[in-house]
């Protein structure tokens, strides 16, 4: 109760007209951190002057990043943590209001009517030539190359409307989709591109010999999925620039980082200083890990 008592002094204090009243204020309710969210929300619908209104914002803002940044350190830190999971955290940088379930129920739509139309008896390279088809030509993802510094190409509800994203989001998605089928697809990471590959080291052991790469073929989201060998991969590589033995499985939270760095620059171009300011915080977060 004594709690309570003293978080009603001080957001009697919160329109004080010296600043340094008001900062001791906001410090002491920043450090009640988000459990007190809910009384400040309620105060803030029942405000009565311009500024306290204001500032109350601010203080709330504050506070849900640091909710954020809390939630993202445990998903970081969790060792069952889903690419799905992160990617939702990420978004709401954004879209604070975002609902994890009807996420999920999309996603799980996707993925029930691409699971119906595989088959057991289907090689590696069918079941990937249905994935695309029902991807790229019947759901109609593809990469927004009208705005392709749009932050809404980074975040996973704006994707599954609009259709259109990013290369790192496509392959967030393609991954998350693939992991539910129970597929062996990794992300790698060449340098800064990005680029699918199927893994099956026994199998390329048996057909090309001992020092055959592990992954059977890559997938190029940036062309509908098409199916490359590593011949083709290292052209693709020199084509963007970057260097073949730079390659790197990556793992959720990379994954993640990617996404942040690529939404953070969108936020950059975009000159929306505060949304920089929460993805920088969130990926300092991350570097923990």
């Amino acid at each position: 109760m004594e709690n309570y008592v003293n978080i009603d002094t001080l957001l009697a204090l919160i329109d004080d007209r010296d600043n340094e009243v008001y900062f001791a204020v906001r410090d002491k309710l920043l450090e009640s951190g988000p459990p007190i969210l809910p009384v400040l929300e309620y105060a803030l619908s029942s405000s009565l002057s311009l500024l306290q209104h204001d500032r109350l914002e601010l203080i709330i803002l504050e506070l849900k990043l640091l909710k954020l940044i809390e939630k993202m350190a445990v998903w970081a830190n969790s060792e069952d943590k889903t690419l799905l999971e992160g990617w939702i955290l990420a978004s709401t940088i954004h879209h604070p209001t975002i609902v994890a379930e009807k996420i999920e129920l999309l996603i799980q739509k996707i993925t029930r009517d691409i699971w119906l139309e595989l088959n057991d008896a289907f090689t590696s390279l069918e079941k990937i030539s249905v994935i695309n088809h029902l991807f790229f030509d019947v759901f109609h993802f593809e990469l927004n190359s009208q705005d392709i510094n749009a932050p809404e190409n980074c975040l996973i509800n704006n994707l599954l409307v609009s259709r259109k994203g990013n290369l790192i989001s496509l392959t967030i998605l393609y991954c998350i989709i693939a992991h539910r089928l129970e597929l062996p697809i990794h992300p790698i990471g060449i340098g800064q591109y990005l680029i699918l590959g199927y893994y099956g080291p026994q199998i390329s052991k048996e057909v090309y010999g001992e020092n055959a790469d592990p992954y059977l073929f890559y997938i190029n989201l940036e062309h509908k999925g098409a199916i490359i060998g590593s011949k083709e991969l290292e052209y693709v590589v020199h084509e963007n620039k970057e260097n073949l033995e730079l390659a790197t499985p990556l793992n959720e939270g990379t994954l993640i980082k990617w996404l942040l760095r690529s939404l953070k620059q969108c936020y950059k171009i975009k000159r929306n200083e505060e949304k920089v300011i929460i993805t920088s915080k969130l990926l300092d977060e991350l570097r923990r890990f």
